[in-house]
Order: structure tokens, then C-alpha cells, then sequence
């Protein structure tokens, strides 16, 4: 990588973003939640963006399941907010969440093994192994979103792929 194209890069993850309209009380709470987690309010920000996307995801299943399901993860609840909201988008449904996660390799066994289709999320590079074939891949994985890097072998076709994606930084296709 040219150094202009890793200062634009540096510049990117740098760049101060102003919301205008945030309520100072949930702002407040949200900075201390921040600080209850050992993290940043950037990341946690980023983290809070992330589930909501997740959750658009799964308003295309909600319907009528929810109020046959909510009552199965009110028990839930007290586990923490993220647990009891992926909990609770498992139930309304018809896939499962793999989220906030550095690296993970998946391959075709782990995908088979899944009952439902996959939402991966919040993850900084996602390798998928070079048995998955498109069938699988079509069939397991639900959709990709918020992940910096997106691996997959020769045999998987990009297209395919890239469509599953939202807020992917980049697509790297192995060869052979």
C-alpha cells in the first residue's frame, strides 16, 4: 500500500463525526455505559449501529412471531442487553446472529451444523473456508454486515457474495 493511500486510510478511521439533536441524558448514560464496559463511546457507537442494523434485518421475519416468541426471551433479559437482544432476534427470526467477533474462520461443517441461516456481524475479518461451496454458502449464510474483511475461497463466486454484503470494507477471493 502507497503511504498517500495509507495516510487516507488512517485519515478514514480517524474522522470526527457531529450528531446534532442527541438527548444529553441518554448521551450521558450512554458515555457511562461506555466507561462501565472498558471501551470507547466510538466503539460502543459503532457496536449500537451494528445491532440496530442486525435488527432492520430481522424486521423482515418479525410479523406475528413476536408476540408468540417475546414471552420465551423475557427470561432472558437478565443475561445483559446484548445477550437478551441477540436471544430475542433468535426467537423472532428465521436465522441465527454470529457477532462482534475479531477473526473467525467458519467452514462448510460449521455452516451445515447451523439449523438456521447465518447473519454474520461486527466482525473484523470473516474467512470462509475453501470447502464451502456455493449451495451451502446460498443456503447458510443470511446476509454479512459491518465486517472489515470478508475472505472467501476461489470456488465462491464474488457476485453472490457481495450481494449478502452490507458495510463491508473490502471482499478478498483467495486463489487457488
Amino acid at each position: 500500500m502507497s503511504e498517500d493511500n495509507q495516510n487516507n486510510e488512517e485519515k478514514k478511521q480517524e474522522k470526527t463525526y457531529t450528531i446534532r439533536g442527541l438527548n444529553e441524558d441518554l448521551y450521558e448514560s450512554f458515555t457511562k455505559a461506555a466507561k462501565e464496559m472498558g471501551t470507547t463511546v466510538g466503539e460502543l457507537m459503532n457496536q449500537a449501529m451494528s445491532q440496530f442494523l442486525v435488527t432492520l434485518e430481522a424486521g423482515k421475519d418479525v410479523g406475528k412471531k413476536i408476540s408468540e416468541k417475546a414471552s420465551k426471551a423475557s427470561s432472558t433479559l437478565v443475561k445483559g442487553p446484548f445477550d437478551a437482544f441477540k436471544q430475542l432476534l433468535s426467537y423472532i427470526g428465521e436465522f441465527d446472529i454470529v457477532s462482534n467477533i475479531t477473526e473467525l474462520t467458519v467452514t462448510k461443517q460449521d455452516l451445515e451444523n447451523s439449523e438456521k441461516p447465518i447473519v454474520f456481524s461486527n466482525i473484523k475479518k470473516l474467512v470462509f473456508s475453501p470447502d464451502i461451496d456455493i449451495n451451502t454458502f446460498n443456503t447458510k449464510v443470511r446476509s454479512i454486515k459491518v465486517v472489515d474483511e470478508v475472505v472467501v475461497p476461489s470456488t465462491l463466486p464474488l457476485i453472490p457474495v457481495a450481494k449478502k454484503c452490507q458495510l463491508v470494507k473490502k471482499i478478498t477471493q483467495l486463489k487457488q
